[in-house]
Parts: structure tokens; C-alpha cells; sequence
């Protein structure tokens, strides 16, 4: 798989990447950091700002374009420098498959190169988190090592997450 930050002229993927979501009757987007409700040239600035120079609440952080066979995949949020607090809110690591991209071990593997990234970086472990509900998640955060540590629906408004931590 090659990983990338968004460019200028990958509007029009992305573009069929959230209306695939939105076929699927999806209105979130995995690990986008608001790309759909964003100023394309905006966003794209925001994702270089946040891997280059960082953000003051959030830190330095990455967001890739994964893709295979010259197609749009999925979405890699790669969040290095977050504080405790928001760690335990939105965890280090967030992905994203195109709907009809599912079940086919991306995720897996996007999920093994974000840790790579994180050890790369000097982190000795990471926290994940998914909603109860989604099993495929689960399963593909427990394939690369996680365990759970904790459930909460403080953020969720009573939808249960769950947290894993992976050792690296």
C-alpha cells in the first residue's frame, strides 16, 4: 500500500470516497479530521500545518491517503503528540475503508503501519478506541495486538466505546 498526505488534486477522489460512504448510508467519516464539512484547500492546508508545525490543542499528527492499485482505500489518522486527555477521548490512531473496500484486511494492515509510525516517533504504546457495535474494528485492533482496557459513553451520548492499548 502507498500512504500520503492529501494533495490539491486528490479532491476528486475524495470526493467519491465520501459519497461512497454516503451511498452506504454513512454520514461520518472515519479518521477525515472534517473533511466533508471543510473547504477542500482549507483542509488539505490544515492536514500539512498539523504533520509540519502541529496544533496547539492537538499537537503534531498525520493524515494519510492509503491506497492500493492506484485506488483510494481509506483514511490513516495518525495522532503522536496528543495530551492524556485527549488520548483517552479519541485515541492515537483512527482509520477508515471505503465501504466497499471491507473485509479484505486493510484496515489490518493500515492499522500495522500507523504503529509502525507511532514506534518511529518514540512511543512506547498506544491507546484505540471503537464504538462496542463495531466488531470489525475490534477485531482488526486486536490482530495487531490490542488489548481492552477500558469501556465509557461519556463521549458518545450513550453509545459504548471501547478502548484498547497496544504495546510496541
Amino acid at each position: 500500500m502507498i500512504y500520503r498526505l492529501p494533495e490539491i488534486n486528490d479532491k476528486s477522489i475524495l470526493q467519491e470516497y465520501i459519497q461512497e460512504h454516503y451511498d452506504n448510508k454513512e454520514t461520518s467519516i472515519s479518521a477525515s479530521l472534517g473533511l466533508s464539512a471543510s473547504e477542500y484547500a482549507d483542509w488539505v492546508e490544515k492536514i500539512h500545518r498539523n504533520a509540519s508545525d502541529g496544533d496547539e490543542q492537538w499537537g503534531k499528527s498525520l493524515l494519510y491517503l492509503c491506497f492500493d492499485n492506484n485506488k483510494l482505500i481509506g483514511l490513516l489518522s495518525i495522532r503522536y503528540e496528543l495530551p492524556k486527555s485527549l488520548t483517552e477521548m479519541y485515541g492515537d490512531i483512527g482509520y477508515g475503508v471505503r465501504p466497499f473496500e471491507r473485509n479484505k484486511g486493510y484496515a489490518t494492515k493500515m492499522l500495522r503501519h500507523a504503529l509502525s509510525i507511532c514506534k518511529e516517533k518514540g512511543m512506547d504504546k498506544v491507546l484505540l478506541g471503537c464504538y462496542k457495535d463495531n466488531l470489525a474494528s475490534a477485531a482488526t485492533i486486536k490482530k495487531n495486538g490490542g488489548v481492552l482496557v477500558y469501556e465509557n459513553d461519556n463521549y458518545n451520548e450513550g453509545k459504548i466505546s471501547q478502548y484498547y492499548s497496544i504495546n510496541l
